[in-house]
């Protein structure tokens, strides 16, 4: 049965979020089930920032036919517990019990952006879990990411009032856009309020938390010297500006993965969004185990 994702959080719900102090939170989470016998591990898809994971609903269905398909909440974001510690190594964790909790030996981890860190953290700190491992325009590198800071001020900006209505927040956000660049598109503006809530006023990003611990989403914390020499790797990048992951980036993907591979789409940063057909086509055939992907 799978577990849907109600369409906005209780009053309750949004309280109990927020006294989460446990090392790892319970992820909330969206199974898809495959078929009866799959000859694959499941699929473990993880968002990016200000995403959540039905962000991936319409690929996900489409991947489900050869493997279960699981698309999670990282913490602070979704219908996933809050917690003041935004760290990488922290939503590494709570995925790594996610993945021990699905009662299979391992899983295929592909992640999008701040999920495609999280996931080439989980399969160095704990490789049992990973089979193979697909990264979604980021790099293992440091970022400057002063646009999404901007956003998350801006965010955290948008008047009470206007919180009830998508039509007053998406013009609050565009009023925003001299400040926060980013906002000046209305795909990126679409893309955020997903995540208002009007009739409580809010968002479902924990954005105080977000903001606090900004810097330590910018670098990449996997110990020195760190590798999975043998983990099949795909890093999939968009060749459009304003994406995150580029030829330049491959070293930096081989110190730690030196199996990696880099296929380049004709996107932005966005890759499953603005290309899905190719993209489901390039992770079925890297969950199946295909070497040269179609593109």
């Amino acid at each position: 049965m799978l577990r849907r994702r109600p369409p906005s959080l209780s009053r309750a719900t949004a309280a109990a979020r927020r006294l989460s102090t446990a090392t790892a939170v319970q992820l909330h989470h969206k199974l898809y089930p495959g078929p009866d016998q799959p000859a694959e591990p499941p699929l473990v898809l993880l968002h990016g920032l200000f995403g959540f994971g039905s962000n991936f609903q319409s690929v996900a269905r489409k991947l489900a036919g050869g493997r279960e398909v699981v698309l999670a909440d990282l913490r602070n974001h979704g219908s996933s517990p809050w917690a003041d510690d935004v760290s990488l190594v922290a939503m590494a964790e709570d995925v790594a019990a996610l993945i021990g909790s699905l009662e299979a030996p391992e899983v295929a981890l592909c992640g999008h952006s701040l999920g495609g860190k999280v996931a080439m953290l989980v399969a160095l700190q704990r490789p049992e879990l990973v089979s193979r491992l697909c990264v979604v325009d980021i790099a293992p590198v440091e970022y400057e990411m002063g646009a999404n800071l901007r956003v998350i001020e801006a965010l955290l900006e948008v008047p009470d009032e206007a919180l009830a209505s998508r039509k007053e927040a998406d013009a609050a956000l565009a009023a925003a856009a001299p400040r926060a660049e980013a906002l000046g598109s209305q795909f990126v503006r679409q893309f955020l309020l997903q995540n208002l809530v009007p009739e409580q006023r809010s968002w479902r990003l924990n954005l105080r938390a977000l903001l606090a611990g900004y810097p330590a989403l910018r670098g990449f914390p996997a110990a020195e010297g760190a590798t999975a020499p043998t983990l099949p790797t795909l890093f999939v990048g968009g060749k459009k500006p304003g994406a995150m992951l580029g030829a330049e980036h491959l070293e930096a993907c081989r110190a730690f993965f030196p199996a990696a591979r880099l296929e380049m789409v004709d996107t932005g940063h966005f890759v499953h969004a603005e290309a899905p057909g190719p993209f489901v086509e390039i992770v079925d055939g890297w969950c199946r185990g295909v070497e040269d992907v179609i593109l």
